[in-house]
């Protein structure tokens, strides 16, 4: 296919990558909030947290603070280029997915954090993180990002 050919995308393409970017800035600010209530007992006890909850947030590696805000940034960039139309959104949902793996592998299996703090919507934020990839990968093969 040419590179300048035009393909149109369906009407309702525009509303997931729409949904896609105000989800992934729903994690950003989720983000945002748990770098700010780091190793800040005052604010986590505002937030009504329980002793063990601050513990568990106050507790948690580097590694995997990290590991959030990847997921979240390349997500919201991902989130972006699929608006854009481009084909970067794949790899950049692929690095978003790593980030969410690697966040839930500590959440669920290397600590006790699901104990303390409850599931919350980490099963639905890996499901949407799995489900983006090969969407995006089969939206590049139809053309649709460029």
């Amino acid at each position: 296919m040419n590179e300048n050919s035009t393909v149109s995308v369906p009407k309702w393409y525009w509303a997931a990558s729409t949904l896609m970017l105000l989800w992934n800035l729903m994690g950003l600010a989720v983000f945002g909030l748990t770098v700010a209530m780091l190793n800040n007992e005052e604010l986590l006890t505002q937030a009504t947290a329980t002793e063990a909850q601050v513990e568990a947030i106050s507790s948690t590696p580097i590694w995997v603070n990290i590991a959030f805000g990847v997921a979240v940034i390349f997500g919201v960039l991902g989130s972006i280029a699929l608006l854009m139309r481009r084909k970067l959104a794949f790899p950049l949902f692929v690095i978003s997915l790593l980030g969410v793996l690697a966040q839930n592998a500590y959440v669920f299996l290397l600590s006790d954090t699901v104990e303390k703090m409850g599931v919350g919507l980490s099963p639905l934020v890996i499901a949407v993180a799995v489900l983006i990839v090969p969407l995006s990968a089969a939206w590049t093969k139809k053309g649709w990002l460029r």
